[in-house]
């Protein structure tokens, strides 16, 4: 008789295909599943009764930023915790690799996360060996970043590319891809971002190309310009001959509910051979760097060229009028449009080091505090902060979130990242979706709503998320697979995490497995950090 490392009896199986669920058994042996069906006279080193549970695929988060928090902290203890077994990270142009001289590109991330990192490592190569060296809680794959491209090849500036800057950004992407990055993303928002044109990220789609990988992209304008900006990510992959892929494509005011125009493109050109995907967060509460509600051309030559403008009243007078203007409509974040209408009471203040005392208040109650027009606050604390803090702020709504979750090409994702509830990782007040994003999906929307069927919302985070981004042999049960997988109870999984209190663990997920090994064993981490970096198949 054979002797299995691990059997799973009595649950009921959502094998992350979308198919209906069934009651069967589950078999794992040295990381992979190797049996599925009627076991009851198998034997196994551990046996669990999973009766009164799903058991489904580990959850595959496509959109995460946990590239320099898990170099702090390996055990990427708030992505277990809620049943994620495999996360992508390098998305809106930021990536851990390549470094400029050992100093990383953080875009529109808080660099006070990951105080005290030392980075050693300038390609993927050596960043992979970094997270392999102290051991990982989930498996990990990185698209390289856009901005780290450009930064490292031409530095910040506000101008097109030379030709030598454009074959060095190449080069520099086709080394990317053979340390096995799966693709290529943009974040067209977030400086130097917006400051590229459309050949110049057609011409490293090409690059990515040859590889076999895809392009992502955080859009240049998600308002009253989203259309226009869904086509630009269109034409790259159409010029370049790539997959192309939609970061959460969720419009802001004034074009809320724009997403059945955007999926009805995506449908159209699908149907003529383009392959084009997008994802969306469950949350209508977003999180960013507060420099986004700058436009684009205030961060031209970086942080200091920043605070310098901030310091100079004639600058700053500028950036004020190009917001109350222009709102996103001259770039940076839709959350621009927040502060042209006056909306002060739907922006927060995330994490500032030197304005710590204020983390989760709102701008309204910001500038009341400090006896000023909530307008200037944000430019004060980015300047005091030097250009560091991070916000929270209300601009989309559920229906476009649902719009995308429901359609074919729709993914779910978190944007958070690893973290675990002590040290440096636990400042401030960042966003829940963090510790909470998929059981929150799974709850209100699935549970509470009924929106999808349990089978159907599975498999967004499974089945769907591995097959778009080329993950071999995960994000689905059956025989030869990675035993990643979850088992959780349908009527209690909810998350923890608030916005009020951001890092508390979610209840209702019973068992977590990575590559075979318990990560989560009866609703306990067991900080098993049996993760693995996923790269590229040749």
């Amino acid at each position: 008789m054979i002797m299995y490392d691990t059997l799973l009896r009595n649950g009921h199986v959502l094998d992350g295909t979308g198919a209906p669920g069934q009651d069967v058994d589950l078999a794992f042996q040295d990381g992979r599943i190797v049996a599925i069906g009627e076991l009851s006279a198998a034997s196994a080193h551990e046996t669990i009764d999973a009766a009164g549970r799903f058991v489904a695929p580990g959850f595959i988060d496509i959109h995460t930023h946990s590239d320099l928090t898990l170099v702090v902290e390996g055990r990427a203890s708030s992505a277990v915790a809620q049943g994620i077994t495999t996360q992508i990270a390098g998305n809106c142009g930021v990536s851990a690799a390549p470094t400029l001289d050992h100093v990383p590109y953080y875009g529109p991330l808080d660099p006070a996360m990951t105080r005290g990192m030392v980075c050693d490592w300038t390609g993927f190569d050596e960043y992979f060996a970094r997270l392999s060296g102290q051991g990982i809680g989930t498996n990990v794959a990185t698209l390289v970043g856009h901005g780290n491209i450009r930064v490292a090849a031409m530095g910040w500036d506000d101008r097109a590319a030379t030709t030598a800057e454009l074959d060095r950004m190449c080069q520099l992407t086709a080394q990317a891809m053979e340390d096995g990055s799966l693709g290529l993303s943009s974040g067209l928002a977030y400086a130097p971002g917006p400051y590229a044109p459309l050949a110049e990220l057609v011409e490293l789609g090409r690059v990515v190309g040859r590889y076999g990988g895809l392009y992502t992209s955080h859009i240049r304008n998600q308002t009253l310009g989203i259309a226009e900006a869904v086509g630009e990510v269109i034409a790259v992959a159409e010029q370049a001959g790539i997959t192309g892929h939609v970061s959460h494509m969720q419009p802001g005011s004034p074009m809320l509910g724009a997403t059945v125009d955007l999926l009805a493109t995506i449908d159209a050109v699908r149907a003529r051979g383009i392959d084009i995907s997008c994802d969306a967060i469950p949350y209508t509460i977003g999180s960013t760097t507060l420099k986004s509600l700058l436009p684009p051309w205030a961060l031209d030559g970086g942080d200091e060229a920043l605070l310098r403008r901030l310091r100079d009243p004639e600058q700053r007078r500028r950036i004020k009028t190009d917001t109350m203007t222009h709102g996103a409509e001259s770039g940076g974040s839709r959350k621009r449009n927040l502060v042209k209408d006056g909306s002060w009471e739907r922006i927060w203040l995330g994490s500032a080091a030197t304005n710590a005392h204020l983390a989760g208040r709102s701008f309204a109650e910001i500038g009341r505090l400090r006896r000023q027009d909530p307008h200037d606050a944000v430019l004060d604390i980015i300047l005091e902060d030097e250009a560091r803090p991070w916000m929270l702020a209300e601009d989309v709504s559920e229906e476009d979130f649902l719009n995308i979750a429901r359609h074919e090409t729709g993914g779910v994702i978190s944007d958070g990242f690893s973290l675990i509830p002590e040290g440096v990782l636990a400042e401030g007040k960042h966003h829940p979706r963090s510790y909470g994003a998929f059981p929150y999906f799974l709850r209100r929307f699935i549970r509470e709503q009924g929106a999808l069927t349990w089978e159907q919302a599975v498999h967004k985070l499974t089945g769907h998320a591995a097959a778009r981004f080329r993950l071999a042999d995960r994000g689905l049960l059956r025989e030869g697979a990675w035993a990643d997988v979850v088992v959780f109870d349908p009527e209690t999984i909810a998350e923890g995490a608030s916005f009020d209190d951001p890092y508390r663990y979610p209840q209702g997920i019973d068992m977590v497995f990575v590559n075979g090994v318990a990560a989560v064993c009866h609703g306990h981490l067991t900080d098993s950090r049996s993760g693995r970096i996923l790269r590229r198949a040749a």
